[in-house]
């Protein structure tokens, strides 16, 4: 099994939906099992479980595929390239802090997005859209 892990910033409900209603085919043929939907400070986070055992590289072009950020996924493969995977890798964070002053404030806090899992879950089921 492999997870993989989108992210979204500054994008809306409806634009994951379009997403998924036209990319999400490829989670179906890699063997989709599970998707999780939150909504984070910029955006969404999307995890989706697959059956298919997926190699570092293969794991970064698919969530650049299904439209994770560029940023982060070109960091995440210069960091495979330059040899520095460490387990933790291809992390999205639930939570973000930063300094004021002397002091550590949450600045963001994901949390579940069901409204959003439950229409991708539907968009999924019913084969992902687009074509193979």
């Amino acid at each position: 099994m492999t997870r993989l892990k989108l992210d979204y910033d500054d994008i809306t409900f409806r634009d994951v939906e379009l997403i998924f209603m036209h990319r999400g085919w490829l989670l179906n043929r890699l063997g989709l099992e599970a998707v999780r939907v939150a909504k984070s400070r910029r955006g969404y986070h999307v995890e989706a479980d697959v059956t298919n055992a997926l190699d570092p590289r293969e794991v970064i072009l698919v969530q650049l595929l299904l439209g994770s950020d560029i940023h982060r996924e070109i960091y995440n493969l210069l960091h495979h390239l330059d040899g520095d995977l460490i387990e933790t890798w291809n992390k999205l964070f639930d939570k973000k802090y930063i300094i004021l002053g002397t002091r550590l404030v949450t600045w963001g806090v994901e949390r579940p997005a069901p409204s959003l899992t439950r229409k991708l879950k539907a968009i999924l089921e019913d084969g992902g859209g687009g074509t193979e």
